[in-house]
């Protein structure tokens, strides 16, 4: 279930850099895959995403670089290609694409290596203090 709310969620980040009337027309899992019992408040989120980007103080480069690196991280094909097509839409290089991806590839690595250890939370947190 947290697998298909990020997946969702980082999906319709995707949509930040576009039109707010774009949405429905272009995101093939807003009202038409949306249950009417949601009463239409799944679509009405994904049309605040352009909002949401402006007012975050992030850039749209950058904000689709956040989302790319999560989508790498959940291993979601769909928010890959999305994120990918979204972040060179605006303005991101190759390289940079790159590094989002390998971000994700080493917390992903470092929290297996952590995690399989048993690493003492406790500890780690006082690490950081």
């Amino acid at each position: 279930m947290k697998t298909l709310l990020f997946v969702i969620v980082f999906f319709s980040i995707s949509l930040s850099i576009l039109k707010a009337n774009d949405h429905i027309k272009t995101n093939p899992i807003t009202t038409p895959m949306e249950p009417q019992a949601f009463l239409g408040a799944y679509t009405e989120m994904v049309l605040k995403m352009a909002a949401f980007q402006e007012k975050s103080g992030f850039d749209a480069k950058i904000f689709e670089l956040f989302a790319l690196s999560a989508a790498a991280g959940m291993k979601c094909e769909y928010c890959i290609v999305a994120h990918t097509a979204m972040a060179k839409k605006a303005g991101a290089t190759q390289e940079e694409i790159k590094t989002a991806i390998m971000v994700a590839g080493v917390v992903s690595l470092n929290s297996t290596v952590m995690y399989g250890n048993q690493y003492n939370q406790d500890k780690w947190r006082r690490m950081f203090q």
